[in-house]
């Protein structure tokens, strides 16, 4: 078990403009009580954030196939499409 000094060495490479937009963002939705859109912002910005920090070790382990970076974006595009689809799908 580790002690909280220890959290002084994690580096965040997430950069600081995007975590400012992604707050701002959100808290603006929650105040407008647009709950599914949250939901959707949080899963837009962590698909991008994804690809954003490791998607060069993704691409070098793929030998850099444009093939598999077109797949990888078609694929995250789906999600979000199916994702925005059963968040805005009500029963009736």
């Amino acid at each position: 078990m580790g002690s909280i000094h220890d959290l002084a060495s994690v580096n965040l490479t997430i950069p600081a403009w995007q975590m400012a937009v992604y707050i701002c963002l959100i808290a603006l939705l929650m105040l407008a009580r647009k709950t599914r859109l949250c939901l959707f912002t949080t899963f837009v910005f962590g698909l991008y954030w994804g690809y954003f920090l490791s998607g060069w070790d993704f691409l070098t382990a793929a030998g850099n196939d444009t093939g598999v970076q077109a797949a990888y974006i078609v694929f995250g595009l789906g999600l979000a499409a199916f994702s925005l689809m059963a968040l805005f799908y009500e029963e009736r």
